[in-house]
């Protein structure tokens, strides 16, 4: 298995670790520093921020994958969805996986006069299956969407791509849906 890591990953390692190892000896041969723990403490978590932010930005700019020719279709015999599509590495960077995340929204939301960017927090904690145990009541409130996640592709090569098919099952109790999708890099 590859590393999803490229030169510019290690060459940002070193060098935050050299600034590190540097800043780290030059406190520590000062004589008139009384508390250089927490100095060396502040420099190894400035180290880490520094770390996080220049591995996402290298990561934006390294893996560029493509989501191509994504299609939907339900079949009503299986009460399933297949989503089929391409994904292709358009960046110049092996790509270590690949995986896809899709939200299935109740379309049926809409007819009863929400739509499904409008927050049901409040009525989602009353509905909850613990809560109303605890209260006596059954649990008949059904879930209005789900979120499903499947890896499509491992170990991509620069400018390859690969099909993809993925099923998902349908909830009978929906009318109709509504999705998002996402790709996921590694």
């Amino acid at each position: 298995m590859t590393t999803s890591y490229t030169i510019w990953h290690y060459l940002d390692f070193i060098i935050i670790a050299a600034l590190l190892a540097l800043a780290i000896v030059y406190t520590l041969k000062q004589k008139d520093l009384p508390q250089k723990s927490s100095f060396i403490t502040v420099y190894c978590v400035v180290a880490l921020i520094i770390l996080i932010l220049t591995i996402m930005s290298i990561n934006s700019y390294t893996k560029k994958i493509l989501l191509q020719n994504l299609q939907d279709h339900r079949f009503l015999s299986t009460e399933s969805i297949i989503y089929t599509g391409t994904v292709r590495n358009g960046g110049s960077y092996d790509v270590g996986e690949v995986e896809i995340e899709i939200k299935i929204f109740d379309k049926g939301l809409k007819k009863q006069g929400r739509s499904s960017y409008q927050s049901t927090a409040f009525k989602d904690y009353y509905n909850d299956v613990d809560i109303r145990k605890l209260f006596g009541y059954k649990n008949d409130a059904k879930p209005t969407s789900y979120t499903i996640r499947k890896t499509l592709a491992k170990e991509l090569k620069a400018g390859e791509g690969k099909q993809f098919a993925v099923s998902i099952r349908y909830p009978s109790y929906f009318s109709g849906y509504t999705s998002e999708e996402r790709l996921i890099v590694h």
